[in-house]
């Protein structure tokens, strides 16, 4: 596809580093003939989520699979999309495919790599109990992940998203938009996940038509808005990332962006950070005028101070 282009990038948390904890973030971008996709997920922090790591890789990896055999049986029907009853009855399907995937997946790993007492040792005594449900069988929390997803196609776009972090888009006066609902049950340290019961229940989308896909619609884990003090400063550090790409295209924006993330999550939450993303160039170009004045106007593109640790240590569903 010539006129949409994603990207993702993710950076291993100051924390993490400091701790020595894996990388609990993953993302994914993929750019097809005929459409674009990209990703992010975010593992649960706290020591009992065993392999969030794994969860979230399979939670792009999922996603991917199931859009793209999605959109494979829209072909010669994205008509159907246009019907706001048809196209809600759609979307839910596609978010239960991508759970039952999701699912499957982590049946798979365990089975064929079944916890080891290392990985036991690691849950905390506080979080013992959690030790007696995976002996019983019931492991599936220890893969426990958020996911946000975006595809874009010629005549549509949507996002979908379980879990907090968040979806902006820059439109071509550089005004910031938060377009999927907020989920009141994310709040602190707590979240929603693809490993919860009502999981097939708690997805929330946003639909763009042809003609309202903005330039610029970018996706990242809570590790990025964690590193801000509020709305604002997140919006400007998107707006900023939208006017790199515009005034120095996609390859040289992302090499940008990967090297400022480190010095994001040092300076911000301390945890990993993933970044994704669908821009349409040229019309990122055509509007990098008034990013220019929206960027100077706001003056936030850099992270704040560091977020105090209790708020940033370890995540629950």
């Amino acid at each position: 596809m010539n006129k949409y282009s994603s990207f993702a990038h993710t950076t291993i948390g100051a924390n993490h580093i400091q701790r020595n904890i894996c990388c609990q973030d993953s993302s994914m971008a993929i750019n097809n003939e005929d459409f674009v996709f990209a990703a992010v997920a975010d593992g649960h922090g706290s020591p009992h989520y065993l392999r969030t790591e794994r969860g979230s890789k399979f939670a792009v990896e999922c996603a991917f699979d199931c859009v793209s055999e999605f959109l494979e049986c829209l072909k010669d029907a994205e008509e159907v999309m246009d019907d706001q009853k048809q196209r809600d009855k759609l979307l839910d399907q596609l978010w239960r495919s991508i759970v039952s995937r999701w699912h499957s997946r982590c049946e798979a790993d365990y089975e064929q790599e079944p916890f080891t007492p290392e990985e036991y040792d690691r849950i905390p005594d506080e979080y013992g109990f959690y030790r007696d449900i995976y002996m019983s069988g019931d492991f599936i929390s220890a893969y426990g992940t958020t996911l946000t997803f975006i595809a874009a196609t010629e005549e549509f776009a949507f996002c979908g998203q379980i879990g907090d972090g968040k979806c902006v888009t820059i439109d071509s006066k550089g005004i910031a938009c938060d377009p999927v609902p907020d989920d009141p049950r994310c709040f602190d340290n707590i979240t929603t996940s693809l490993c919860q019961e009502d999981a097939v229940l708690s997805a929330r989308f946003v639909y763009f038509p042809k003609d309202c896909f903005p330039p610029a619609l970018f996706i990242g884990t809570d590790g990025v808005q964690n590193s801000y003090w509020d709305i604002e400063q997140l919006h400007g550090f998107y707006r900023g990332l939208a006017l790199t790409i515009a005034e120095y295209g996609m390859t040289e924006g992302v090499q940008q962006l990967a090297a400022f993330l480190p010095e994001m999550t040092r300076k911000g939450s301390g945890d990993d950070v993933s970044v994704a993303g669908i821009v349409d160039l040229e019309s990122l170009k055509a509007a990098s005028e008034a990013l220019k004045s929206a960027v100077s106007y706001i003056g936030a593109d850099t992270p704040a101070e560091p977020v105090p640790q209790e708020e940033t240590d370890g995540k629950n569903e």
